[in-house]
This record gives structure tokens, sequence and C-alpha cells, in this order.
């Protein structure tokens, strides 16, 4: 069953750092238990994006790439901070 998403993040054709610095900025803006969809294309912003995410309470719902590999769905729901 697919969960409703609140926010879309399309970045695909836009490199690291500017993809980070986009994921960074919706974390930052959503709101606990609202979900984001990462829509990206570049290889090392997939890479890299745990590494960012450490910084954020989230759960990861599902990754998922297209059949040729060139495209990668990152589904993220925002978590509450720990008290």
């Amino acid at each position: 069953m697919q969960s409703v998403v609140d926010h879309i993040l399309d970045l695909r054709g836009m490199i690291v750092p500017v993809t980070l610095l986009n994921i960074s900025q919706a974390l930052r803006e959503i709101k606990p238990g609202e979900t984001v969809e990462i829509i990206g294309s570049d290889p090392e912003t997939k890479r890299d994006l745990f590494k960012i995410l450490r910084t954020f309470p989230y759960e990861l719902l599902n990754i998922k790439d297209n059949d040729e590999k060139t495209v990668y769905r990152v589904r993220l729901r925002k978590s509450s901070p720990a008290s």
C-alpha cells in the first residue's frame, strides 16, 4: 500500500551540493509526521544523502530506482525530535 506524500522534491538535473542544500532546507521546513519524496538523478546525491540525514529525525519509507537506474526516489517521513 502506498502512503500519501505531502511534499515532492524534484532534484533531477541538479548536482551536489545544491541537491543536499535543497534536501536540508525541505526537511527543516516540513512538520513532524509529514512525508517527502525526493526524486533525483545524481548518483553522488544518492550516495551522500544519508550523511546529511544523520542531523534530522526521519523514518525511511522507501528507496526505488527506475529500470535504467537513472532516476531514484527516496521517501522519508519526518519524525519528532528526540527529547
